[in-house]
C-alpha cells in the first residue's frame, strides 16, 4: 500500500511540472505572439506612412507638370509613367492639344488677343516680313511640320509677342547693359547722345519683397528743352526709374541769349530677384523620440525634416525599431 501511495504521490507530482511547464510555453508563446503582431502592427503602420508621403510627391510631381504642360500624359487618368517622362521634350509638344495649361493659356488664348498681338515688337526686326507686315508665328507654328521649325516659331513668338513688354519692364536678372541700353535709347529719343555710360556698384536690395535695385547716377548739362525732354522720356519709359536725389541748375548767357539746364540725379532701377526653386526632403521616421540636448531643458524630435523651398518632393528612410519586453 505504501509503495502505490509513493506512486500515485509520484505520478500526481509529474502530472503538476507537466501542466506547469505547458502553461508556461503557453505564455511564452503568447507573450511572443503578442511582441511580434505589436511589431509587425507598426512595420505595417510605417510602411503606410511611407507609402502616403510617397504617393503625395508623386501626385504634387504629376500636378505641377501637368499645370504647366511641360509633357502630356498616355494614360487616361492623367498620371505620367516613367516612360512619358523619359520621352518628354516640352519643345517638340503641341500646345494646342494640352488644353487648360500655363503654356496654352500664354502661347494659344493670349496670342489670340488681337489687342495683345496687334503689333508687334518694333525693337525685332525678325517679327516683320519685307513688307513691314507683322509675321504671324502662331499660324506657323500651327504648321510646322517638324522639331526644329516648331522650336524655331515658338522662340519667335516670345520674342514677337506683345506680352514681352512685361519682362521688358521687370527684368527677371540683373543686367546692367540692358539697363544702359534702355538708357542710351531714352537719350537718343530726346536728341542728346551721351559721352559715356557706365554702370553703379552699390546694389541694394529693395523694399519690395523679391524686388532688387540697379543705381544709376544721371548728368545731363543741355539747353532747358533737351534736358526737360530726357526727364520727360525717363518719366514715360516703360522701364521703372526711381530718382532718390536730384539737384537742378538752371544758367543763361546773357550775350547770346541762351539758357543751360543742368540736372544731377541719383536713382535705381529695378529688377526682379532670382527665384530659386529647389525640392524639399523630408525624413519619416517610425517614432519620434525626444531628446535632451546638452546644457538645454529643450527637445528635439527624431526625424525633423529639411526644406529648401517651395516645390516639394519626399524621400524617406527607415528606422530600425527595437521592443523590450
Amino acid at each position: 500500500m505504501a509503495a502505490k501511495a509513493v506512486g500515485k504521490r509520484f505520478k500526481i507530482s509529474k502530472l503538476q511540472q507537466q501542466m506547469m511547464m505547458a502553461v508556461l510555453g503557453a505564455s511564452l508563446v503568447l507573450g511572443v505572439s503578442i511582441v511580434v503582431s505589436v511589431h509587425l502592427l507598426k512595420h505595417m503602420s510605417f510602411n503606410a506612412k511611407v507609402i502616403s508621403k510617397r504617393d503625395e510627391s508623386i501626385a504634387n510631381y504629376n500636378l505641377a507638370i501637368k499645370n504647366v504642360g511641360i509633357c502630356k500624359p498616355s494614360s487616361k487618368d492623367g498620371s505620367f509613367s516613367d516612360k512619358d517622362l523619359e520621352k518628354c521634350n516640352p519643345q517638340s509638344i503641341d500646345v494646342s492639344t494640352i488644353p487648360g495649361t500655363l503654356r496654352y493659356n500664354v502661347m494659344v488664348n493670349m496670342a489670340n488677343n488681337t489687342d495683345l498681338e496687334s503689333v508687334g515688337r518694333s525693337s525685332q526686326k525678325q517679327c516683320y516680313d519685307d513688307n513691314h507686315k507683322r509675321v504671324d508665328f502662331t499660324a506657323a507654328y500651327s504648321k510646322s511640320t517638324s522639331d526644329d521649325e516648331r522650336s524655331y516659331n515658338l522662340k519667335m513668338m516670345k520674342m514677337c509677342s506683345a506680352l514681352r513688354v512685361i519682362p521688358d519692364a521687370l527684368p527677371a536678372q540683373k543686367n546692367d547693359e540692358a539697363l544702359l541700353a534702355s538708357l542710351n535709347q531714352i537719350f537718343l529719343l530726346s536728341g542728346f547722345e551721351p559721352e559715356q555710360l557706365s554702370p553703379g556698384t552699390n546694389y541694394k536690395q529693395s523694399k519690395i519683397k523679391g524686388v532688387s535695385t540697379i543705381p544709376i547716377a544721371l548728368t545731363v548739362k543741355r539747353n532747358e528743352a533737351e534736358t526737360m525732354s530726357i526727364i520727360s522720356n525717363i518719366e514715360r519709359s516703360i522701364r521703372a526709374f526711381s530718382i532718390n536725389s536730384a539737384q537742378i541748375k538752371w544758367g543763361s548767357n546773357a550775350s547770346d541769349g541762351s539758357s543751360k539746364l543742368e540736372l544731377l540725379a541719383q536713382g535705381v532701377a529695378y529688377y526682379s530677384a532670382e527665384t530659386s526653386v529647389q525640392e524639399k526632403t523630408e525624413v519619416v521616421t517610425a517614432k519620434e523620440e525626444k531628446k535632451k540636448t546638452g546644457g538645454s531643458g529643450g527637445t528635439s524630435k527624431n526625424g525633423a525634416s529639411k526644406t529648401n523651398t517651395t516645390n516639394n518632393t519626399k524621400t524617406t528612410n527607415n528606422t530600425n525599431n527595437s521592443t523590450k519586453k
